[in-house]
């Protein structure tokens, strides 16, 4: 939140939709979110940790640089904003990953889901509209 001292008086400048975006980008980045982030913002922070991992270099790039609960938080993160499909296919293409079972058939339709518009930031959107506080806003 963006604060201005205007005449000795402190002024803090609510928070938009762009802040809230651009603070989970960096904390998902960073690997650490802040003590006392709102809800929203935290989990769409871990999403954004593996959603960007993945976009950057496909699946496997995200398993060399993303701990394990990561992953956990990310599929948890999904799920709160409303993509379960994406968070499913996340949990099933972790977990076989490396193994001779992975079908990398799902984890293609994972990454293509991942990249197919702004999944992420429409399923933020909507959530903020429903639950701004839980965003800060």
């Amino acid at each position: 939140m963006a604060s201005y001292e205007l005449s000795g008086w402190m002024w803090m400048a609510p928070m938009s939709l762009d802040d809230v975006y651009d603070d989970a980008v960096d904390f998902g980045a960073e690997g650490e979110v802040p003590v006392g982030t709102p809800i929203g913002t935290t989990r769409l922070a871990h999403v954004m940790r593996v959603y960007n991992s993945i976009l950057g270099g496909g699946l496997g790039s995200a398993m060399a640089v993303v701990e394990p609960a990561g992953f956990e938080r990310a599929v948890a993160g999904f799920r709160y904003l409303g993509l379960g499909d994406l968070a499913d296919r996340l949990a099933r293409s972790v977990e076989s990953y490396g193994r001779p079972d992975h079908d990398f058939q799902e984890q293609r339709g994972l990454e293509q889901l991942l990249r197919a518009g702004d999944p992420v930031g429409d399923a933020f959107e909507r959530k903020a509209a429903q639950i701004p506080s839980d965003f800060g806003l």
